[in-house]
């Protein structure tokens, strides 16, 4: 069952959770002389999660809250559980049956 936990508050959000880890390389490329291409990666890479997620308007409010207070987020899905704080939040997107669809980037937070 999927799930996002706020684990400061130890309040549910919502249950309706997808998931998608991404990775960000920082990297600089260089043209040599001869055309050809010089590719340094600097650091370690940063892993993020991208969730898209349907709230009700006190998931909306809690989502919201924990955005403000930076608030330590679990994400329960299939493939295991996440941790993260919000880096992003779109705007709510409202949808029938009083919910919302909104998409929330987390940094991940590796020591929990």
């Amino acid at each position: 069952m999927a799930l996002l936990l706020n684990r400061d508050t130890g309040e549910s959000i919502t249950r309706f959770v997808s998931l998608l880890e991404k990775q960000g390389v920082i990297r600089t490329i260089h043209n040599t002389l001869d055309g050809q291409h010089y590719i340094q990666r600097i650091g370690a890479p940063t892993i993020s999660y991208e969730l898209k997620l349907y709230v009700t308007e006190d998931g909306k409010r809690l989502l919201s809250q924990a955005e403000d207070t930076a608030s330590l987020l679990e994400a329960r899905v299939k493939t295991g559980i996440y941790f993260g704080r919000i880096t992003n939040l779109s705007d709510f997107k409202r949808l029938t049956s009083g919910y919302y669809e909104v998409t929330a980037t987390l940094s991940k937070v590796t020591e929990v």
